[in-house]
């Protein structure tokens, strides 16, 4: 053989040896493309989770709200029970139910997440900046909770929301029960 043969026989094999080193670079970016892609999908996922249970108890908080505005019933019933605890569910089919939400009862079409509520009436005040004998500010406190109904879901949130209503001082809601503090607002006591 002469020696320009067998400098081109090595020249091959140097070739094919290059060729496996590119192909096995472009495939480990493939690979770290592929997982970087997996892990932002899964961050996605996550935020939008947290998003969704975040607006479960809002939903909560505002339908409880909403339905004060319209029902004096619902406020009787939550000066009556006082600063015991007064629970309610909001559901896709139903809206606002009392007591806690039971199997299946979800605000989604995918019966994935649960919206639930919590509300007690905190105090009676005087309505500042009018007649005292005609006006009083209820106050109320509601707690909502959103969640995912599968335990392998570990997201929940839970949102506070302080809320009032202006009555009247006589009538339906009253100061018969002596529920008024007085210390609290007016100036110099």
């Amino acid at each position: 053989m002469n020696n320009h043969t067998l400098q081109h026989f090595r020249q091959r094999g140097a070739a094919l040896l290059i060729s496996l080193i590119i192909l096995l670079m472009i495939t480990l970016m493939g690979v770290s493309a592929l997982k970087s892609g997996i892990f932002q999908e899964m961050m996605a996922f996550n935020a939008q989770a947290e998003e969704m249970s975040f607006h479960a108890a809002e939903t909560g908080i505002n339908a409880i709200v909403r339905e004060a505005r319209t029902n004096n019933a619902l406020l009787n019933d939550l000066i009556d029970a006082g600063n015991t605890a007064t629970e309610h569910c909001v559901t896709l089919g139903g809206g606002l139910q009392e007591a806690n939400c039971g199997a299946g009862e979800t605000i989604d079409e995918r019966a994935a997440i649960v919206s639930e509520v919590s509300s007690h009436f905190d105090s009676k005040k005087i309505l500042l900046g009018s007649d005292a004998d005609y006006f009083k500010d209820y106050q109320f406190v509601s707690e909502g909770n959103g969640r995912f109904v599968q335990a392998s879901m570990p997201f929940s949130t839970t949102n506070y929301q302080e809320w009032r209503k202006v009555g009247p001082a006589s009538g339906q809601f009253s100061d018969e029960s002596g529920m008024m503090d007085y210390s609290q607002n007016l100036p110099g006591i």
